[in-house]
This record gives C-alpha cells, structure tokens and sequence, in this order.
C-alpha cells in the first residue's frame, strides 16, 4: 500500500498540477498505464472541486484543496476534498450546455466512485480506477 498528497492552491493552474502529480505519483509506483484515464479523472474532480466546492463555499474559499493518491495492489484511488457544502450528481446536461458531463467521465472511467461529506464542512469525492 502507499499513499500521496498534494495540496492545490485555489489558482486556475492548480488543474494541470493535480495532473502533472498524478501521473508523476504513478509513473514512480510502475502504473503508467493508468496515467491517461487517471488523468481525466482528476482534472474533471479537480475542476468541480474549484468551480463548485470552492464557490459554495465562499468564506472558505482560500482553503486549499487536497488531492490524495492511493494505491492497493493495482487499484488506484484518488480523492479530493474541497469546503464546499453541496454534493455532486450525475446531470443530463442538454446538447446547448456547456459542460456538465464530468461526472459522466469520472463513471465510465473508474470502477467506483462516490462522495461522503466532512466535518464539519466539507466533502471529500472520490474514485477507483483499476
């Protein structure tokens, strides 16, 4: 088992950090082949937590976001916490909207995924990808 964490300042690069970390994070554990779905899985996580969590949650909007990275054999979880109060749901987002299918990628992309909230605010979301 072994474990990773990376804290994301509130700042529009942050997304292509949490990438960048990521991949690094499984290239060092030997499952670079997981780097391109996980990838995905993180920028769309890492980018609900910032235009979500972070402004729902306005007077806690400096608080950084964590992004965790843990590995099991060849499972790989990734979970990210933001202050925000509201959880997240599958929309079905009209072909005029733009945006709304992240979670949607998040699904087909991992095993599992899911959501608990934090005390005592907060949520931390996750997924699995094998």
């Amino acid at each position: 088992m072994a474990s990773a964490t990376f804290v994301l300042p509130p700042q529009a690069e942050s997304v292509h950090s949490a990438r960048s970390f990521a991949t690094g994070t499984l290239t060092g554990w030997k499952l670079s082949e997981l780097s391109e779905n996980m990838e995905l899985v993180v920028s769309e996580l890492a980018t609900n937590a910032f235009r979500h969590g972070l402004r729902l949650a306005e007077s806690r909007a400096k608080e950084p976001i964590r992004l965790s990275l843990l590995r099991r054999g060849g499972l790989v979880a990734c979970a990210l916490n933001d202050p925000g109060s509201g959880f997240p749901t599958l929309r079905d987002p009209s072909p005029l909207d733009i945006g709304g299918l992240g979670l949607h990628i998040v699904e087909s992309l991992s095993a599992r995924w899911g959501w608990a909230p934090l005390a005592p605010y907060g949520k931390i979301v996750w997924a699995v990808l094998r």
